[in-house]
């Protein structure tokens, strides 16, 4: 080991080639050294005081002229870079190749196969004889092609291991069993093939006697697909959740689109594109009951279900049919004949009275048990207010104390009734508004206590108004037994 310099695994001297060394003597803790003429990565060796360090390890050359250690230098230590760099021969070293007097080119190192090769120094020149073996063949011959010095031959080559061309290469025909391109194959004219599992067409692909897809499917990302004429489907034609299907020809969106959208739970049926006009949708929100809804953009018309049938106007229902019948909102105008079935009622279903118009000349069957009534038992010492729009007779129940009577309403003509009962016990002492006019001017002094009736009729001679008081022409029956 001693013609080793010093060095533990390889040394320069072991190898022909031009070496480049430089060394460094960091004066801190230091990682990163440049080399200054460069390496060739995975050409450099590198040693630490002495030591050769393995790369990776213990450090990374991977720029050609970086290089960086895993543990840093300190003060003191001494780190050889050696870089092997490759002899290259100059133009003049190189061999010359002519063929018949031509020069075809220069090179290292001259290999001949076969059998009979002869040599003859004519000069500075060697002439090869060559026959059999690695020639170009019976009838082939080095010679210039198409301006271009090469091989030239009419017998078949045969390539056993790989062949490589650089620049375009034209074929007359080509049949090969198999074949594989790792880049991009041009075509000028007509490519026909079978049974090719992928096709990756960069232009337009036209398939003159149609497509057949036995399997898979057709898959288009991008782009959309464009049918000139009349397309057959024979099975069942899916489309995806939010996918929108699009008729007509406004635009390149079309007029109307179809589609399910998944995140509100509804299938719009037909709607316009622009979105202001008519919507035709069913199960919005998941409600199999809400069946099938029409809509004017965002506002409803009408929506058709299993339990009911709405129309709309203004934003809001109309008509409805529901389990009992038939509600209507608003006012309903009829232009002919309105009937109610034999033992039907025909009227309000709410708390108030209903109102009908007219001079109920065609009105018949109704009796007297269509008059409204009201009765309450007023607390004493009060002003009872008898409301003669909502009912013509009038029934209270005194109470031991002074009692007011007076009225609101009323409509000219009307006939009243109003019954006073006295308190069993004690006296309740009853008074009237000026509203009430008795006969003679004089108001009726009525029955006191012991449960006594008395018996009030008066006739609505004047309706009050602004600046004119309401006129009840009255007269009383007194003590009822």
């Amino acid at each position: 080991m001693a013609d080793r310099n010093g060095y533990i695994g390889r040394a320069p001297g072991d190898s022909s080639v031009v070496v480049s060394r430089q060394i460094f003597n960091p004066t801190g803790v230091t990682t990163d050294f440049t080399f200054a003429s460069g390496y060739t990565v995975g050409y450099l060796d590198l040693y630490l005081n002495g030591s050769r360090l393995i790369e990776g390890p213990d450090y990374a050359a991977t720029d050609g002229a970086t290089i960086s250690l895993i543990s840093p230098a300190q003060n003191g230590d001494v780190l050889e870079g050696v870089a092997y760099k490759a002899f290259n021969l100059t133009t003049d070293n190189r061999v010359g190749i002519q063929s018949a007097g031509v020069l075809i080119g220069q090179a290292e190192t001259l290999n001949f196969v076969g059998t009979g090769n002869t040599f003859a120094v004519n000069g500075t020149t060697i002439d090869i004889s060559i026959s059999g073996g690695g020639s170009t063949g019976a009838g082939g011959t080095w010679g210039n092609y198409d301006g271009v010095t090469g091989v030239t031959t009419t017998k078949k080559v045969k390539i056993q291991n790989d062949l490589e061309v650089t620049g375009v290469s034209t074929f007359a025909a080509v049949n090969a069993t198999t074949g594989s391109f790792s880049g991009n194959v041009s075509v000028g004219g007509t490519l026909t093939y079978e049974d090719v599992t992928n096709i990756d067409s960069v232009g337009l692909v036209t398939a003159r006697t149609g497509i057949e897809v036995l399997a898979g499917g057709i898959g288009i990302v991008g782009g959309g697909l464009t049918v000139t004429g009349v397309s057959t489907f024979f099975g069942k034609t899916r489309i995806l959740d939010d996918v929108e299907f699009h008729v007509g020809t406004n635009g390149s969106s079309g007029d109307y689109k179809y589609y399910r959208d998944s995140g509100n739970t509804l299938n719009v049926l037909y709607e316009d594109i622009s979105g202001a006009e008519a919507r035709f949708i069913s199960n919005i929100g998941g409600d199999s009951n809400a069946a099938f809804h029409f809509l004017k953009a965002s506002n409803a018309l009408a929506r058709f279900s299993v339990n009911s049938v709405q129309l709309h106007s203004g934003g809001s229902v109309k008509i409805e049919t529901t389990g009992g019948g038939v509600s209507i909102t608003g006012t309903s105008t009829c232009t002919g004949s309105v009937q109610v079935g034999s033992g039907q009622s025909f009227g309000s279903s709410g708390a108030s009275a209903a109102v009908y118009y007219g001079d109920g000349s065609n009105l018949s069957g109704i009796s007297a048990g269509g008059i409204t009534t009201t009765a309450s038992s007023p607390s004493a010492n009060t002003v009872v207010t008898l409301n003669l729009g909502t009912a013509q007779h009038h029934d209270l129940t005194l109470t031991a104390g002074i009692t007011t009577i007076t009225c609101t309403g009323g409509t000219y003509g009307e006939s009243h009734s109003l019954i006073l009962t006295q308190p069993s016990s004690g006296i309740a002492t009853v008074g009237f508004s000026t509203y009430f006019l008795f006969p003679s001017g004089a108001t009726p002094a009525m029955s006191e206590g012991s449960s006594k009736v008395d018996l009030v009729s008066f006739v609505v001679k004047q309706q009050g108004s602004s600046g004119i008081a309401t006129a009840l022409f009255a007269s009383a029956g007194l003590n009822y037994q």
